[in-house]
């Protein structure tokens, strides 16, 4: 069975946690939000709110939002004003073509020795997918499917077991989350997507380098739809 990469961060209920770990996990919680799309490009992020939604000092707040600010991932401005940076045409390409390259990578990697059991989340992952997936793109039905079309590409890096790896997928869907491909882009085909996902799911169960193939081309497809959108379009240069 092959032994997953995670980055969560763990620690129990019963140890003191200094500011630091705090921080990390402030920090851990916000990066999701972004990846996930609750918090979008642009929004502002007030944190006084956030301390309160959390339950803490606004000390480990101000400190996951350095190292947001460090990484780039968002803009702080005097007065303590602070807003998730919004990309770039170029910086929404090369975020695209980081993951482009990191997945394919991880398939690689994982196919041959991939087993049912390793399957199990990306099944379940599919299988909500498919439930949520419209015959007509609705963006009342969006939000959902995007999790969990997020979850279903990172498990493909979770399962080629490289820490290393994980966080730069990480890296990159900061700067670009799905939700954003989505939105940003020309209207995608939701029963050509839902097709490719099961492709990929299959050849993956049968060890067949041909999961290869579908997810250059799924991806492929990903990259000229969003670049073709009018929202890409207006973002600057």
């Amino acid at each position: 069975m092959i032994k997953k990469s995670t980055s969560t961060i763990e620690y129990s209920e019963n140890i003191q946690i200094s500011n630091v770990r705090i921080s990390d996990r402030i920090y851990e919680l916000i990066t999701q939000e972004i990846i996930e799309g609750t918090i979008r490009y642009g929004d502002r992020l007030n944190i006084k709110e956030i301390a309160q939604r959390l339950q803490v000092s606004s000390m480990p707040v101000r400190d996951a939002i350095k190292r947001l600010e460090h990484e780039g991932i968002v803009v702080v401005k005097p007065q303590s004003t602070c807003y998730v940076r919004m990309p770039t045409q170029k910086s929404m390409i090369d975020a695209f073509e980081l993951r482009y390259i990191l997945e394919i990578s991880s398939i690689e990697k994982i196919y041959p020795m991939v087993r049912w059991e390793d399957l199990k989340d990306m099944k379940y992952y599919l299988d909500r997918m498919e439930v949520l997936v419209p015959s007509k793109y609705h963006p009342d039905t969006m939000k959902e499917y995007v999790k969990y079309d997020q979850l279903f590409h990172r498990e493909i890096c979770v399962l080629a077991g490289n820490e290393y790896l994980l966080r730069s997928y990480k890296y990159a869907t900061l700067h670009l989350n799905i939700s954003l491909t989505f939105n940003a882009g020309a209207e995608p085909d939701m029963q050509q997507v839902e097709s490719d996902h099961r492709l990929i799911f299959k050849y993956l169960n049968k060890n067949s380098e041909q999961c290869v193939a579908v997810l250059r081309q799924h991806l492929n497809i990903c990259k000229r739809n969003m670049i073709s959108g009018e929202v890409f379009k207006s973002l600057p240069v």
